[in-house]
Parts: structure tokens; sequence; C-alpha cells
């Protein structure tokens, strides 16, 4: 009995040594990925503020309106080809 005792001893310990390692290895992977982490926490920060003060949209349109007419069908449209391509987005990659 007692030798399967000091046998699961040093498999534990030689468990928490490879997950040590492990959890090393993976913090170093994930510090390759922070600043594209980073970024993407930002274009979700500005999507929400965007969603919740959809009058910010409405400054530039009035400011294209007023400078240049024929500019904001140009916009119009492809700022509806956008929308368009980000529902089929939304629709294909819906979980």
């Amino acid at each position: 009995m007692k030798a399967k005792a000091v046998a699961l001893m040093h498999k534990r310990t030689a468990l928490i040594a490879q997950i040590g390692a492990e959890r090393a290895m993976l913090a170093q992977q994930g510090a390759a990925l922070r600043p594209a982490a980073l970024m993407i926490d930002k274009v979700v920060a500005g999507i929400r503020y965007l969603k919740s003060h959809p009058g910010v949209l409405l400054l530039p349109v009035a400011i294209l309106a007023l400078w240049r007419p024929r500019r904001l069908l140009t916009f119009a449209a492809s700022g509806l080809g956008l929308w368009r391509l980000m529902q089929r987005v939304r629709i294909r990659f819906r979980p």
C-alpha cells in the first residue's frame, strides 16, 4: 500500500511540473495575441458606443448633404452594400 502511495505522489509531482510548463507555454503564446485582442476590444467598444449613440452617425451624413449632395448618394450606395455584406456574414457565422 505504501509503495502505491509513493508512486501516486511521484506521479502527482510530475503532473504538477507538466502543468506549470504548459501554463508558461500558453502564457508565452497568448502574449503574441494580446495586441490583436486589445484591438478587437477597442472595435467592439466603438460598435457598442455607436449602438447606444446612433445620432453620432447622423452628423457626417448631414455634413455630406450640405457639402456635396451627389457624394451622399455615392456613400449611401457604398453603405448599403457594406450593410448587406455584414448581414450575410452575420447569418453565415451565427452560432
